[in-house]
């Protein structure tokens, strides 16, 4: 018998996972950020560069990661570089209702320390312009 791809369902089972980012405005300077799926090596890039070039024009953004199945390093790394650029720039940076994979990583490493987060986005303190 014949098969004309044998190997197509082996190469979709070595796709790295995906993260599907929203943003969304919801003020003049404000986004809201949803976070699904996997933040690791294979992912962080995607959210570093949608943070960064938020962050660097000055617009606060909150960071919904209740979706995120897993954080890494490289993940943990993408959310300190987002907070160093906020503090640069002016920026506010918040997290919005962490999974538990998510608080667990910044817990154990300090992190939650310094990132605040909140259980929901209408929990956040109203940040005032400039």
């Amino acid at each position: 018998m014949n098969h004309p791809h044998p190997r197509k369902d082996a190469a979709h089972a070595h796709q790295p996972p995906a993260l599907h980012l929203d943003v969304r405005r919801t003020g003049t300077d404000r986004h809201l950020i949803t976070v699904q799926g996997t933040l690791d090596l294979h992912t962080a890039r995607q959210l570093a560069d949608t943070l960064q070039s938020l962050l660097a024009d000055g617009h606060s953004v909150l960071l919904d990661l209740s979706g995120v199945t897993f954080l890494d390093s490289s993940g943990l790394t993408c959310l300190i570089a987002a907070y160093r650029t906020a503090r640069t720039t002016g920026a506010r940076l918040a997290l919005v209702a962490p999974s538990q994979p998510v608080r667990h990583m910044l817990a154990l490493t300090g992190v939650d320390q310094v990132l605040h987060s909140y259980p929901a986005p209408d929990a956040v303190p109203h940040w005032p312009a400039g």
